[in-house]
């Protein structure tokens, strides 16, 4: 009699999990806002690489084209404005119209108040009967020994008297900044000039109104 056969059992087999992929992290540059931005910078960036890629290659021909550029700017800022290009203006360069060529003596002198320049002042009042105090008008007037600042100098009138002197007004405004504020004035001065024998001569020079202006 033969024994029954064990029943045969299948191994059992361990279920999979499914295996899910990692998400990978998107990087900047690949971000739609980087995408516009690439789209917008790509087209300059194309034309500034092209030509500098030209200008390597005909260095000649670029040195005459940015000559010619400059050249007709200069012409171009002159014709609208009667100045130079990359030139700073000097505020106390102003028109003088009047006179044979005093008018030098009247920015050399504002020159050596706003700077306080005593010595030259002295020098430019030689010829005066009763010169200013320069000490005095250093003193309150001048960029170095107090804190009002110039601005541009704009010469009001200019009169040739019969006795052949030059009346001449110039307005020249003065700030000083202040805690919370900033304190301003109008300065007028008035000079007398002539012209013989070939010299130019200061007559006069005066401050005949400081005017306070509101800030």
């Amino acid at each position: 009699m033969t024994s029954p056969s064990p029943e045969y059992k299948l191994p059992l087999i361990a279920e999979r999990k499914p295996v899910r992929a990692t998400p990978l992290k998107r990087r900047i540059g690949e971000t739609r806002t980087a995408r516009i931005i690439k789209a917008i910078l790509r087209p300059p960036l194309k034309i500034l690489y092209y030509l500098s890629s030209w200008t390597q290659r005909h260095r000649v021909s670029s040195l005459g084209i940015v000559l010619l550029l400059l050249i007709s700017i200069g012409a171009t800022t002159y014709s609208l404005t009667n100045k130079l290009p990359f030139i700073q203006d000097d505020p106390f360069e102003f028109a003088y119209n009047g006179g044979k060529g005093e008018g030098t003596l009247v920015q050399s002198w504002l020159y050596a108040l706003r700077d306080g320049d005593v010595t030259h002042l002295q020098l430019l009042e030689k010829d005066m009967s009763r010169p200013p105090d320069p000490s005095g008008l250093v003193a309150e007037l001048s960029q170095t020994k107090t804190h009002f600042m110039w601005g541009e100098a704009n010469v009001i009138a200019v009169h040739q008297e019969q006795d052949m002197t030059v009346d001449s007004f110039v307005q020249i405004p003065m700030a000083a900044k202040a805690p919370g504020s900033t304190a301003k004035l109008m300065a007028l001065f008035h000079f007398v000039t002539a012209s013989g024998n070939g010299q130019n001569v200061l007559l006069a020079a005066d401050v005949i109104s400081l005017r306070p202006l509101q800030s």
